[in-house]
């Protein structure tokens, strides 16, 4: 009898978000590139398509304009931009997650106001309502626009057309992840723009159509309190605390957990200026925040967060937002590579499955 599940493994799925399941190695993955075979030298053969969180143009499989309560996504560039378009559809759903699990423009905890002077512009984007936004496909659409686009939105190579569906595309040749039923087992992620929000596991019998009723359907539940932070390049692993949510998720009770890493405390996330400066879209009192401290590495010279992170840093240059862009030289996040590392419980009932890692960006 059959005692180990094995998984044929599909990736990422969000809302204009840039990362990649990096355990198991998934099938967005074009030839299976090794992760650390990422480089910051600029050229095509060393850029971030070629490893790191992009590896094999895995980050470039995702769905584009989703706001929860729509029935589809729009796959367009909404015409205020990713941070302030307005929802695709006439009744988006007002957000039902508790704002003590918001990750950008988090409110005054005594005044409930936000520090942006464009207000709750986060309101109907997918980590808002965790689960249920909708998605192109359960696992992303090649380039996440209809129509090719640069910044990310560019067809991967691998794809046979810009907006092929990710759950179209073949399992890795000769690579098979065998998990032991009902087993605790591990899985890992790496950003490549860092844009907030949380993330779920969740499996569909290979035997069934891979739909996202499918998945959601099949949601794994995480084990342990902690996330384990592993550099590339062979360092000592961290640990760090663990955030968990089940109020206001989907499906009911379905417990996410919260992307732990901050982007600067601006609208942008990145490439914060004090007040009065061009990129500060906050009012002066939020612009002028200090960032949190860096414990135990001092603040690197070229600290791009000059208006502080949205939340604490939880370990050494765990914070920024073009995680991928930053050179040593700026941060040193390209030279400190590293996977977010959780556990999960595998599915009780031995058999073949997909595994699918989804992202909800705020």
């Amino acid at each position: 009898m059959m005692r180990c599940a094995a998984l044929v493994l599909a990736s990422a799925v969000g809302a204009a978000a840039h990362g990649g399941l990096t355990i198991p190695p998934p099938r967005n993955n074009h030839n299976n590139w090794d992760p650390k075979n990422w480089t910051s030298d600029g050229t095509k053969a060393g850029s971030y398509h070629s490893g790191g969180p992009c590896a094999g143009g895995e980050c470039l499989w995702f769905s584009e304009g989703c706001y929860h309560g729509c029935e589809n996504c729009s796959l367009t560039m909404p015409e205020a931009g990713n941070y302030y378009g307005a929802p695709s559809c006439a009744k988006p759903l007002e957000p039902t997650l508790p704002d003590e699990y918001v990750t950008w423009n988090i409110p005054d905890t005594k005044t409930g106001k936000r520090p942006s002077k464009f207000g709750d512009w986060t309101k109907y984007h997918p980590w808002r309502a965790p689960g249920r936004a909708p998605v192109a496909d359960p696992c992303g659409i090649a380039g996440g626009y209809l129509t090719a686009r640069g910044g990310g939105g560019e067809t991967p190579e691998g794809a046979t057309h810009q907006g092929q569906k990710g759950s179209t595309l073949p399992p890795l040749e000769g690579v098979r992840t065998e998990w032991k039923a009902g087993g605790v087992e591990e899985v890992g992620f790496m950003l490549g723009a860092n844009h907030g929000g949380g993330y779920l596991y969740s499996v569909c019998p290979k035997h069934e159509p891979l739909t996202e009723r499918c998945l959601q359907g099949n949601s794994l539940e995480f084990v342990g309190s902690n996330h384990t932070i592993r550099y590339l390049d062979g360092r000592p692993e961290l640990q760090i605390p663990a955030r968990d949510v089940s109020q206001g998720t989907f499906p009911p009770e379905s417990t996410w957990r919260l992307n732990p890493v901050p982007a600067c405390n601006c609208d942008k996330g990145f490439a914060c200026s004090p007040r009065g400066q061009a990129n500060c879209t906050q009012e002066a009192e939020a612009c002028s925040r200090q960032p949190y401290a860096i414990e135990p590495a001092p603040t690197p010279k070229g600290f791009p967060c000059a208006t502080g992170t949205q939340f604490p840093v939880p370990f050494p240059y765990g914070y920024g937002q073009q995680v991928w862009n930053l050179t040593p030289e700026k941060s040193g996040l390209a030279a400190d590579m590293w996977v977010i590392v959780d556990h999960v419980r595998a599915p009780a009932k031995a058999g073949e499955y997909i595994l699918r890692w989804r992202w909800d960006v705020e």
